[in-house]
């Protein structure tokens, strides 16, 4: 029986382990995303773009004015930039701590 329970422990640890990947996959997609629209000079009255920058305003919160150079678009790739990868880092460091 306690083969059984050990066995269901690792298939929730692996659950767990993989829906932590995800959102932080998720996370650094809309940061990435809203860098790329940036940078292109994307439509902000665009109601698919205003999401997108809503979403990844939310998730970039302490990143945002971390650095501040003049040039905008440098700006956003710089903040949004190092919160996708610190979204990343962190969830891979807890998802294989978990698994």
């Amino acid at each position: 029986m306690s083969a059984w329970r050990g066995r269901r422990r690792d298939s929730i640890d692996n659950g767990l382990a993989a829906i932590i990947w995800i959102i932080a996959v998720i996370a650094a997609f809309f940061l990435i995303m809203h860098i790329i629209l940036v940078i292109f000079e994307a439509n902000p009255a665009n109601v698919l773009v205003d999401f997108i920058s809503d979403v990844a305003n939310t998730l970039a919160w302490v990143f945002k004015d971390l650095f501040t150079p003049d040039d905008a678009k440098l700006r956003v790739f710089l903040n949004f930039g190092l919160a996708a990868l610190v979204y990343l880092a962190l969830g891979r460091v807890v998802a294989r701590a978990i698994d």
